[in-house]
């Protein structure tokens, strides 16, 4: 059992690091489980026990107070791999909505895994143990070392400023659903239009994004047409067998590249639904688009400018 305040303590300290392996952020309280969740610990909190599914958890290693085992006195590498919904609604209630979460209590299942079985292990646990919203292939494939990079560069590389800004800004990688909201839900006014201001909603990348652009760009417009999930299975076989082979492949220089990309996909987006003859399918003839400009650069040995990122 974990006690309201004891994860409130830990999501407190910890903030998303507690969810690393968690296949998706917080998604808000717009849902209604997360409401859900909420009106519980205001009206009754002494039955959160009950009501709630709990947290599904993994840890490298746990310690005892005693050898009765009835109770944890330390874990190495604590991670929440289904429950963030919950986690981070019971962080809200309390900062929020100033709601007492002293007598919520909530069941938990941990299991110890080995470190070198994580990235194997926990995708199929919280594939099993997630019933409260869909997981998509997109959200399992999510801890894949290429996306957790890809993020980590996301974070620190800046954009050059657009033309009459002096703002340098970043486009923000959602390598877990709900990432992008999730950093500014605890975040003061002034603080929000910072972030905001330096990660534009316009510059938001999510996986299946960056599997629709690039596969456009590796002229795999068929795959595209296919469906997000679909063309981002196919995605995934590129990065998987890339990375495994070089992982220097994916470099700074592939991020820019990628940016580069994200750039002229969406202008394309923008400019196909303005003209008079466009009558719908507008996916389609973006990716077909895209594809049939990569291979005429190919075919007459041209290539995109990339060097002034």
């Amino acid at each position: 059992v974990m006690p309201g305040t004891t994860l409130f303590e830990l999501y407190d300290r910890r903030g998303s690091r507690l969810l690393e392996q968690n296949v998706r952020s917080y998604l808000q309280n717009r849902s209604k489980v997360n409401k859900g969740i909420r009106i519980t610990i205001k009206d009754e909190p002494e039955r959160f026990f009950a009501y709630n599914n709990g947290l599904t958890t993994t840890a490298e290693d746990v310690e005892f107070t005693d050898d009765s085992k009835t109770a944890i006195k330390s874990m190495r590498n604590f991670q929440i791999v289904n429950g963030g919904q919950t986690t981070s609604s019971i962080y809200a209630a309390a900062v929020n909505d100033k709601l007492d979460v002293s007598k919520v209590s909530v069941q938990m299942k941990l299991t110890i895994v080995e470190p070198d079985a994580v990235g194997k292990l926990v995708p199929f646990i919280s594939r099993y143990a997630n019933s409260q919203n869909k997981v998509s292939d997109a959200d399992l494939f999510s801890n894949h070392p290429f996306h957790v990079h890809f993020e980590e560069m996301s974070r620190r590389i800046f954009s050059p400023p657009k033309p009459g800004s002096a703002v340098s800004t970043k486009w923000f990688y959602e390598r877990a659903r709900g990432q992008y909201l999730d950093q500014q839900a605890y975040l003061s006014n002034a603080e929000r239009k910072a972030f905001q201001r330096q990660n534009p909603r316009g510059q938001l990348l999510t996986k299946t994004d960056l599997a629709k652009i690039e596969n456009s760009w590796r002229m795999l417009p068929a795959e595209v047409s296919r469906g997000a999930q679909a063309n981002f299975s196919k995605f995934a076989e590129f990065i998987d067998k890339t990375w495994n082979a070089d992982k220097s492949f994916f470099g700074e220089a592939y991020f820019k590249k990628c940016v580069v990309h994200a750039i002229i996909f969406r202008e394309l987006e923008k400019h196909i639904q303005s003209q008079s003859w466009y009558a719908g399918f507008r996916a389609n003839i973006v990716t077909y688009a895209i594809s049939l400009f990569a291979h005429e650069l190919g075919t007459s040995g041209k290539t995109l400018n990339y060097d002034h990122l």
